[in-house]
């Protein structure tokens, strides 16, 4: 029979067969005047592979499989390990999608934001009474959201925001409206300095500090301080070298 029909049969196709040759799965047939000549052996074989392929194995745990001079127990113990694995992400995924449609039915903002966060800047947003006080709400929000879904700030930094008073509100929209001037230098090192003290006053714990990917958490402040300006781009890179340090001697305690 032909590849064609061999694909038909199988449930596969032609493509999928050549890929099979290429990587020595299926054995490549004899043929006559330029045209493979596949039979039963074939399409038996090909159908174990479909078959185990549909069962979650990765082709070359099928290619051991198919070997008779080896046991298959290895491979099918990793593949249900690798199923299970999945499934748990599946869990996961699916916990995360029904907190969206709660997050929705309740009226709150789609964000990665810890919910208390999602509304200290959604307060903020709203009280504040210009657009370029909102666009520098809108920064500092989108960079915690980044560090919060990429792991670099850990579920317990929702200790920074759980005063949303009015007087906090009003404290913070004035934080940003400082910015807005041209502050000195030794300005500029005393925010970073005030940063680092409620930091270090919140969550200067060793354990906490061994969770946060540093790596990552430069590279955040990195694209913060090259997409923001004046102020709010001094601080930020007046902030991360002391903050990277700080969580350095937080880790040794």
């Amino acid at each position: 029979m032909r590849v064609s029909q061999l694909a038909d049969l199988a449930g596969t196709t032609v493509r999928t067969i050549r890929h099979y040759h290429a990587i020595g799965l299926l054995p490549v047939p004899s043929g006559d005047g330029g045209y493979r000549d596949y039979n039963l052996s074939h399409v038996a074989r090909l159908g174990r592979i479909r078959w185990l392929v549909e069962a979650g194995l990765s082709l070359p745990a099928i290619a051991s499989l198919l070997n008779e001079d080896l046991s298959p127990r290895a491979d099918l113990v990793a593949a249900l390990a690798a199923i299970d694995e999945r499934l748990a992400e599946l869990h996961d995924q699916r916990a995360r999608l029904a907190g969206l449609l709660d997050a929705v039915d309740s009226g709150e903002e789609l964000s990665p934001l810890p919910p208390v966060i999602a509304t200290f800047y959604a307060t903020l947003l709203e009280q504040a009474p210009d657009e370029a006080l909102r666009r520098r709400i809108r920064a500092e929000r989108d960079f915690a959201e980044l560090g919060f879904y990429r792991g670099a700030l850990p579920p317990e930094s929702v200790a920074l925001f759980d005063l949303l008073d009015t007087e906090r509100i009003g404290s913070s929209l004035a934080a940003f409206g400082d910015l807005a001037r041209d502050l000195s230098d030794a300005e500029i090192q005393a925010l970073s300095d005030d940063i680092i003290a409620r930091i270090e006053s919140r969550l200067g714990d060793a354990d906490l500090a061994r969770r946060v990917d540093t790596h990552f958490l430069a590279r955040l402040y990195e694209g913060f301080i090259a997409g923001t300006d004046g102020a709010q781009s001094r601080i930020a890179a007046a902030t991360l070298p002391k903050l990277l340090a700080a969580i350095e001697d937080w880790r040794t305690r």
